[in-house]
């Protein structure tokens, strides 16, 4: 292959490669982009300045080198630091990352001190024993972190690491040879013992493969980059959505908490509450009626004895509601007499569907507690169940002519504990002069009793 055809080959190569790498660091901007970016246009400058120059008497044998030493020190220069960015050479140890930037500084040193000497000193003393220890160090000092770099990306087993490992060589084998040839040849290049076009196949054969295999590491380590950072933000999504859903179970235990707080204040109301009403009733029967005053304990225990043993349940049997209401509306009875009536109508097929317990007092207690309840007024309260699964509670509304207080604890309870079954909401509606709350009856088979 001729030497003209090396040379376009060559420049033609490194252009591509400038090029594509330019645009790869517009898109990206970031600092490795940019680093590498500027070590192909160091090569694609010294490609152009030795195209123009390389075999004219406005280059000197000392600016051969010089442009020589300074080309391959930039690069090696700028390599490191790419070292220490592909690698995340800031979370080394201090004293590594202090011995990598005085390797840095040490190149720096060299490249400075080549250079001035190759441009001070006469034509002999390149040829001198001084000039070959000289550029014998400085090219070995080079090999040296090529290797130190072959070294760090053989910890990385992927293909970063892989791809970056074979630039490296290819940039080892180039200086070695360089090394070698100054060793056994004449300074400078070229030296008639080999043939110019030989010498360009090798090292700028060398430093396309060098700057191919790093294109292929940065590739490499751009799709790395962009998987690690798919990876963090679907875990930070996975972290968000784990987080507000245990945001979310907290509120529903503290909501389930209220519920049961709620529950046991209201329990702990009536109680009180209402044995006070129910022993007053109970000693006025004692003296006109004994026999109807018994009946009245035995209805009496029952109500307690039910909420006694439905205190730590989320759920009882609609059969079971219904043989508790009969017992308190019983004992409201005896109290009201003819002002309060209760109708339940409630389907067979029913009885063994779910509730939580407590519902019906609480309907049966609020429609009392809101509405006239006399024998010329009669509040008739129904209880009955659809075709559809439903319970319905209805009473006819004749309100009392002095506001009630109410906290609206007793709906707010009912409505809380279906949420916290994951049940459907009871629908509350009025119309035709009749408050109605429409109950779900749950499947036993759907949920099972929980304390």
């Amino acid at each position: 292959m001729s030497g003209e055809t090396v040379m376009f080959f060559y420049f033609g190569a490194v252009s591509a490669i400038l090029v594509l790498n330019a645009v790869r660091w517009s898109f990206s901007q970031t600092w490795i982009d940019g680093l590498f970016t500027l070590v192909v246009l160091i090569s694609f400058a010294q490609s152009v300045f030795f195209s123009l120059f390389g075999e004219t008497v406005v280059l000197t044998k000392a600016g051969y080198l010089v442009i020589h030493v300074l080309h391959r020190g930039l690069v090696k220069l700028l390599l490191l630091e790419l070292i220490f960015l592909l690698f995340n050479g800031v979370s080394w140890p201090v004293s590594s990352r202090q011995r990598w930037r005085w390797g840095q500084f040490v190149l720096s040193a060299f490249v400075l001190l080549d250079t001035v000497l190759l441009l001070s000193m006469d034509e002999n003393w390149y040829q001198s024993l001084a000039g070959h220890i000289v550029s014998g160090l400085y090219w070995s000092f080079l090999i040296g972190l090529s290797a130190v770099g072959i070294g760090i990306a053989a910890q990385k087993r992927h293909a970063t690491g892989l791809t970056f490992i074979m630039g490296s060589i290819f940039m080892l084998l180039n200086e070695l040879y360089v090394l070698i040839y100054a060793l056994l040849h004449r300074w400078p290049f070229p030296d008639h013992v080999v043939s110019i076009d030989l010498q360009r196949q090798v090292l700028w054969g060398g430093r396309i493969l060098e700057l191919l295999c790093f294109s292929l590491c940065l590739v490499f380590y751009q799709r790395h980059m962009a998987v690690v950072k798919a990876v963090e933000q679907t875990q930070l999504t996975e972290q968000i959505k784990q987080e507000r859903l245990e945001n979310e179970l907290s509120m529903r235990r503290l909501e389930q908490e209220k519920t049961n707080v709620q529950l046991r204040a209201l329990q702990a109301q009536v109680n009180p509450h209402f044995l006070f009403n129910s022993l007053n009733s109970l000693s006025a029967l004692i003296v006109v009626d004994q026999e109807r005053a018994s009946l009245f304990v035995d209805q009496l225990s029952q109500v307690y004895r039910y909420l006694l043993t439905t205190r730590d349940q989320s759920v009882t049997t609609l059969s079971s509601e219904l043989h508790f209401i009969e017992s308190y509306y019983h004992l409201l009875k005896t109290r009201h007499g003819n002002g309060l009536q209760l109708q339940i109508q409630v389907s067979p097929a029913y009885q063994n569907r779910l509730l939580p317990p407590l519902t019906l007092q609480l309907l049966v207690e609020n429609a009392v507690k809101h509405n006239i309840v006399q024998a010329s007024e009669p509040l008739q309260i129904d209880i009955a169940t659809d075709e559809a699964g439903y319970l319905m509670v209805s009473n006819n509304l004749q309100r009392k002519r002095s506001p009630i207080l109410s906290n609206g604890v007793g709906l707010s309870t009912i409505l809380a504990q279906y949420q916290k079954l994951d049940q459907p909401t009871p629908e509350i509606v009025t119309e035709n002069r009749r408050f109605i709350v429409r109950l779900p009856l749950i499947q036993s088979d759907v949920i099972v009793n929980q304390p």
